[in-house]
């Protein structure tokens, strides 16, 4: 086995170390799992009768289902942006009870901290979002295509990825509780109201649709929602989607593993 070998086997080993220890977190926090659940459980079941009335709008871009089935690719979108945007929150405990300095004294790649912690909050976002899909199905939405559903989490998980390489470089950097939830809370929200979440692509004005398309959000609610409805709409294909999502989820970890090399021995 060449050193080369053995440096990627100890790094990927690494990753799942940390990996691990973060799931065994979550699965201690069983209140988190249900006050997670709150926001989108509203959305989907409160917001999404609410404006059932809106279903001409959505028709005359071509889709026939019930607004409810629009807008739920939506919601499951917007788990996995609030699970994996606040799953960051781990590093800055970990940074301010001691941990962290603990694991740097140890041979383990930064990258790899960083890395096994992206890794465990993209799964943990892909089981909250199975938790509303699961919802969805309860209350009528229905899929096109049933075998779909593992394809969909496989999405969340990739999309997760980017949204966890965000959050863990802002907790990897952040200088207080305060700065992290500031920047946190500005990026969450806008990024998902700046997406064909909850009305089509086609309906926002120009100058807001040239934005949204530069989103991730964007691609990930498109993608879902194709294989949620088998409806097709603002002119991207899965494909390309696929593709921007890819991009953005290797650029986020790059520039996780980045700053995790850099800055995460600061004090906090």
């Amino acid at each position: 086995m060449t050193s080369d070998t053995t440096f990627r086997a100890s790094a990927a080993y690494d990753a799942y170390t940390i990996f691990w220890r973060e799931i065994k977190r979550y699965k201690k926090s069983k209140s988190g799992v249900f006050i997670r659940l709150i926001q989108p459980a509203i959305w989907i079941i409160v917001v999404g009768n609410t404006f059932a009335g809106t279903q001409p709008l959505i028709e005359s871009v071509g889709f026939d289902g019930q607004y409810i089935e629009f807008m739920a690719p939506g919601v499951i979108v917007l788990t996995a942006i609030f699970t994996s945007i606040f799953g960051g929150v781990n590093t800055l405990w970990d940074r301010r009870y001691g941990f962290m300095n603990k694991v740097l004294t140890t041979p383990i790649s930064r990258s790899s901290i960083a890395l096994g912690k992206m890794a465990a909050i993209s799964l943990i976002a892909a089981l909250q979002a199975s938790l509303i899909l699961g919802i969805a199905l309860a209350i009528g939405v229905t899929f096109a295509d049933p075998l779909m559903i593992a394809p969909i989490m496989g999405i969340v998980i990739l999309f997760s990825l980017g949204f966890a390489g965000i959050s863990v470089t802002v907790a990897a950097t952040a200088k207080s509780q305060e700065t992290f939830w500031g920047l946190i809370n500005m990026l969450g929200m806008p990024l998902f109201m700046l997406s064909p979440a909850l009305f089509p692509l086609e309906l926002l004005p120009e100058w807001l649709a040239t934005l949204a398309k530069l989103n991730p959000v964007t691609y990930a609610v498109l993608i879902i929602r194709e294989m949620m409805t088998g409806v097709s709409e603002g002119g991207v294909e899965m494909l390309a989607g696929l593709v921007i999502i890819s991009a953005f989820v290797v650029c986020m970890t790059a520039v996780a593993g980045y700053v995790f090399r850099r800055d995460v021995n600061k004090p906090f």
